[in-house]
């Protein structure tokens, strides 16, 4: 099987959030792997952190992501996660609910609170929320200041699209060990 490029400047950034998810995971156990913010650019920290990773598991350090790198970066991923017994996700988007927008009012908006309320007090571009379970202007500001943050339309709702970039944030700065 040819050794193909997988991650690059010019891929997915959905793609790369999640490698840098993985190697944020592997840093908070390794200390030879710096730590890498999952923001969707393949940038110079993230390929610094990949480096790193190919050296610590005698890959040829080429910074790029090739399948022999992505492979062996889940499994490593994979051994942690077991081993440390870490807690697995709970995926909570409701199941028949398109969108999160302005006035909606049931459990799932609490969730999506708690994310924007811990992601305001880390960036200080997103503003605050307080934990209501109604989707309310405040949480609609925060919603927007992500969109921005991440090149999207502003629309003020969640989607799909959008619930995996915030979860895939959240979890990336709000790891505990």
């Amino acid at each position: 099987m040819e050794n193909k490029i997988y991650f690059s400047y010019r891929d997915n950034p959905q793609n790369i959030r999640e490698i840098q998810t993985y190697l944020r995971f592997i840093s908070r156990h390794i200390r030879d792997i710096p730590d890498v913010k999952p923001d969707g650019i393949y940038g110079p920290e993230t390929e610094n952190a990949v480096r790193a990773f190919q050296q610590k598991f005698g890959i040829p350090p080429t910074g790029k992501v090739d399948f022999e790198t992505w492979t062996n970066i889940v499994e490593v991923y994979d051994d942690l996660v077991l081993r440390r017994k870490t807690m697995r996700p709970v995926y909570v988007y409701p199941v028949g609910i398109p969108n999160f927008k302005e006035g909606d009012d049931f459990e799932e908006i609490y969730v999506l609170q708690v994310m924007l309320s811990r992601l305001a007090k880390i960036f200080g571009n997103i503003h605050p929320v307080k934990i209501t379970g109604i989707f309310d202007s405040d949480t609609k500001k925060a919603v927007e200041d992500l969109e921005k943050y991440y090149n999207r339309e502003t629309k003020g709702m969640v989607d799909r699209e959008l619930w995996n970039i915030l979860a895939d944030v959240y979890s990336g700065f709000t790891f505990n060990d």
